[in-house]
């Protein structure tokens, strides 16, 4: 709770950097709603880093979670709320990274398109090695057995929406993260 507070904090203090003086509560709340302040290289490179920071505390509860009775790497009971607060802290990030995208008059509407793909694309694999790295105990691991779920997508049968998954291994995992990482990369050129 405590480093939650803190982030809390250094995130209200980034919002009154951008004075000489702290403001009243009321221009801190104008600074988050009005979002034109955000320099372009902040909005592009904050809602990247946050949506990967946000990504990667997912795979780590999801490994927490899907953990079938195995014990887990550097998430536990004991800490379990600790990750899951900054997972919070990460989603709150990222939605008021998107909204200042959203807002900004300086991108095209296909660039912003283009910095919500690129950027889902390198958070995906920040998922998969989070999620490996907490039930596994590395990112790298490409067994069939633990990739059977690499990529999951969705389809209908029986008039009902069911979650569908396509498996990876030792050389077609590799190809699908570099694949994800780079086409993340050049979407955000």
């Amino acid at each position: 709770m405590y480093s939650g507070i803190k982030i809390i904090v250094m995130f209200i203090l980034l919002l009154c950097s951008s004075t000489n003086s702290y403001g009243a509560p009321k221009d801190i709340a104008r600074k988050i709603v009005f979002t034109e302040w955000v320099e372009q290289t902040t909005l592009k490179w904050g809602f990247v880093g946050s949506l990967c920071a946000f990504q990667s505390l997912n795979g780590v509860v999801d490994g927490y979670h899907f953990r079938q009775g195995q014990d887990t790497h550097f998430i536990n009971n004991g800490n379990y709320h600790a990750f899951v607060t900054a997972q919070r802290l990460a989603g709150i990030s990222t939605g008021w990274f998107g909204y200042a995208n959203y807002r900004n008059k300086q991108q095209s509407n296909i660039g912003k398109v283009r910095r919500l793909i690129g950027s889902a694309m390198i958070a995906r694999n920040c998922f998969e090695w989070s999620y490996k790295t907490a039930r596994y105990g590395t990112p790298w691991d490409y067994s069939e057995k633990h990739n059977e779920r690499a990529i999951v997508y969705f389809g209908i049968r029986n008039g009902r929406v069911y979650d569908m998954y396509v498996g990876t291994g030792a050389i077609t995992g590799p190809l699908v993260d570099i694949g994800f990482f780079l086409g993340g990369f050049v979407l955000l050129r």
